[in-house]
């Protein structure tokens, strides 16, 4: 069985390895937590050959990361030395549009970065510097799950099975691969953090005093939660001296583990009191990220996403199902401890259960800690004591689940795992950062197509979807752009929505494609997908046509303008609404069935109108005012609803709101009233118009008489 589980133990670390390479290339430079920040400090050691100084005033962007412990930079710098990275910063380009670079914006763009051709293959400069520095993080990724395996051999001596196990499910933790193949202290932390928790549990036991106090000195230049590790130390040596009773021993034991640390780690601390009158520069730190503080109640709502978070590198990357089926697996662990409590039956090492639980609590407290001064519900930052947490769901799943089953059960969470991690590169994140183009033109039949050109750009047509929308519905209007040759990097569009009324519902004035590939960067070929979110903030019912203004910086290039295109829905309408109810039929097609007039010096005419069918061609509404004698007094005649929603789009069975103003001249005489019907504009034609028994009214018109 241990031959068997170190051989496991072996694939394991190798399966991952090639995950984090995989991951470290499909990855876009940059778009992972601080990345650029951490590269800019391994460039500031291997050009300058000194640690960078945080500024305490006048922030250089570029030394965010600066008051990091440096041991994962240390290690980094010789292999970027030799390399010319004088490229950086020059090639990194931000994305204004996203919330991180614009607080204001509401861009729901996922790069923060704007990815060039700098950064293809071949690698080369401050590239390839950031691949060969990736690749180095795996390897710090590796040695966190040989040292997980560790620490569950010490834990549960007998069962080698179940430390493959452990190692297995911290392996493939989707976000731990993620976090292990991109540029980031935060693998070199969980790695030496991992050794100094299985140290401290031989500690108990075994003569391991030098080999822990050289691995916490390191963890401690790691990065500053390792701090969390010396009352762990503590809590061990206490173990050790209640079994043995011996003082002396103990005391020796700590000086020999905590000098040692001290040896390995005090200079940098030592260094930070000296510059920022801080060990730790906390305080310069929080100048710069800011503080947001927050209670209790919003700590608890942000542990969500701490969960989530544990798991998923990217907010909305996997599927609910999955979090629901981790969560289950979770569930079904606790249920497991539960069983083996009630029983007393861990059939574990009770002091390294001890330290690994109280391990993983020390790090969930300086997480809520943290969490209440400045934004951090990051599931990585609880990767230091991932070791427990594999360690502690494995004993609780297998006490769960009969022996003989338990092999298959592990097996199975550890293939499930290793699937979702074999996916996340190519099939979720990949696409996630792909850039909008098409590998060939469109299919726009049954969309909008133009045969557009504006200087070295064919603009191919437009997609909205959906096609109805309500106000404040947000409706995406996808740009097909084709590049003739390298068009003005000032390229803009300006893409409105327009009611067929003219009455503008939204707009967006911004560089096509900006947010992931601008024009500056297009290529003589390429047919970009250029997607608008436009937030709609006017009420239907209307039918919506879109025009795009294509400008090369305030000269304008040309417009474009399309057929109806959207139906924008409005308020519904109830027949108990209408203050005088009526029932006339227009060409078998339209019902009246009632009206309102108020106003004094402008009548405003309000028809009720319901179609009965699809009609085949627009209708315009004539509204006369008469007095008793026939003369014409005024008129409102013009097209339904301002001529936003033409009667050829009404829908069998819609109650529309159709109102009319007739302007007055004078009083309103004795015995005047109001003639109204439909006609066609092109020749005059009136639609018949029968009143509720059948009968056709004189020259298809209504009366309308509610102010007599």
């Amino acid at each position: 069985m241990e031959d068997k589980a170190r051989w496991g133990l072996l694939v394991v670390v190798a399966v991952f390895c090639l995950l984090g390479a995989i991951h470290s290339v499909v990855v876009p430079l940059f778009e992972a937590p601080d990345e650029v920040w951490h590269f800019s400090f391994v460039r500031v050691l291997a050009t300058q050959h000194a640690l960078p100084k945080q500024p305490t005033e006048g922030k250089d962007m570029w030394l965010r990361e600066a008051g990091q412990p440096p041991i994962y930079y240390l290690v980094a710098a010789p292999f970027v030395a030799p390399l010319d990275t004088s490229d950086f910063p020059g090639f990194v380009r931000f994305n204004d549009a996203h919330p991180a670079i614009t607080a204001t914006s509401e861009s729901k763009t996922p790069n923060v970065f704007i990815h060039t051709p700098h950064e293809a293959f071949p690698y080369q400069g401050a590239v390839l510097a950031v691949h060969i520095v990736r690749l180095l993080t795996v390897l710090w990724g590796a040695g966190a799950v040989v040292g997980v395996y560790l620490v569950a051999r010490e834990v549960v001596p007998s069962r080698p099975d179940l430390a493959l196990a452990s190692a297995a499910v911290a392996a493939f933790n989707p976000h731990l691969i993620f976090i292990s193949s991109i540029v980031n202290n935060d693998a070199a932390a969980l790695c030496l953090c991992t050794y100094s928790l299985w140290l401290t549990i031989r500690l108990c036991r075994e003569k391991s005093e030098i080999a822990l106090g050289l691995v916490l000195g390191l963890a401690l230049l790691s990065k500053v939660s390792a701090l969390a590790l010396l009352p762990l130390v503590g809590l061990a040596l206490a173990l050790r001296w209640r079994r043995e009773r011996d003082g002396r021993a103990t005391l020796k034991r700590g000086l020999i583990v905590f000098g040692l640390a001290s040896v390995v780690s005090a200079w940098w601390y030592a260094r930070n009191w000296l510059l920022y009158g801080d060990p730790l520069a906390w305080r310069v730190w929080l100048i710069d990220i800011g503080v947001q503080p927050i209670g209790p109640a919003e700590v608890v709502r942000q542990f969500g996403q701490v969960a989530t978070s544990f798991w998923s590198p990217y907010d909305g990357l996997f599927p609910s199902w999955v979090f629901w089926a981790l969560g289950v697996v979770a569930a079904l662990a606790v249920a497991g401890w539960i069983k083996m409590l009630a029983r007393r039956d861990a059939r574990a090492d009770a002091e390294g259960l001890l330290l690994a639980g109280a391990w993983f609590a020390l790090l969930l407290v300086s997480l809520v800690r943290y969490m209440t001064i400045t934004p951090a519900a990051a599931g990585r930052l609880l990767f230091p004591g991932i070791a427990a947490f594999a360690l502690f769901l494995v004993l609780g799943l297998n006490a769960l689940v009969p022996r003989r089953w338990s092999g298959a059960a592990l097996g199975g969470i550890g293939a499930g795992l290793l699937a979702l991690s074999v996916i996340t590169p190519w099939g979720l994140i990949a696409p996630r950062f792909a850039l909008p183009l098409l590998d060939s033109a469109p299919d726009l039949s049954g969309d909008i197509t133009f045969d557009a050109f504006f200087n070295n750009v064919h603009l191919l047509g437009v997609k909205i979807t959906p096609d109805e929308a309500q106000a404040g519905d947000t409706v995406n209007a996808t740009l097909y752009w084709q590049a003739q040759d390298a068009p003005s990097g000032n390229q803009r569009a300006v893409v409105r929505l327009w009611t067929m009324g003219g009455q503008l519902v939204s707009q967006r004035d911004t560089t096509p494609a900006g947010e992931t590939y601008p024009p500056d960067l297009w290529r003589a070929g390429d047919i970009v997908r250029d997607t608008y979110r436009l937030l709609l903030h006017e009420s239907g019912p209307a039918m919506c046509r879109v025009t795009v203004d294509v400008l090369d910086g305030d000269k304008s290039l040309g417009q474009v303008s399309s057929a109806a295109a959207l139906r924008l829905g409005g308020d519904e309408i109830s027949a108990d609404e209408i203050a005088y109810p009526l029932a006339y039929t227009l060409g078998d097609k339209i019902e009246l069935l009632g009206y309102d007039v108020s106003g004094s010096e402008a009548l405003e005419v309000t028809l009720y109108w319901r179609a009965l069918a699809e009609l085949d061609q627009d209708y315009t509404v004539f509204i006369h005012l008469l007095d008793e004698d026939g003369a014409l007094l005024g008129q409102g005649d013009g097209p339904p609803l301002d001529a936003d929603y033409p009667s050829s789009y009404w829908l069998p069975g819609e109650l529309l709101s159709d109102t009319h103003v007739v302007i007055l001249q004078d009083d309103l005489p004795a015995g005047a009233h109001l003639l109204v019907g439909l006609y066609r504009l092109a020749d005059g034609a009136r639609l018949p118009a029968y009143d509720a028994i059948g009968e056709r009214v004189l020259d298809d018109a209504i009366t309308l008489d509610a102010f007599e």
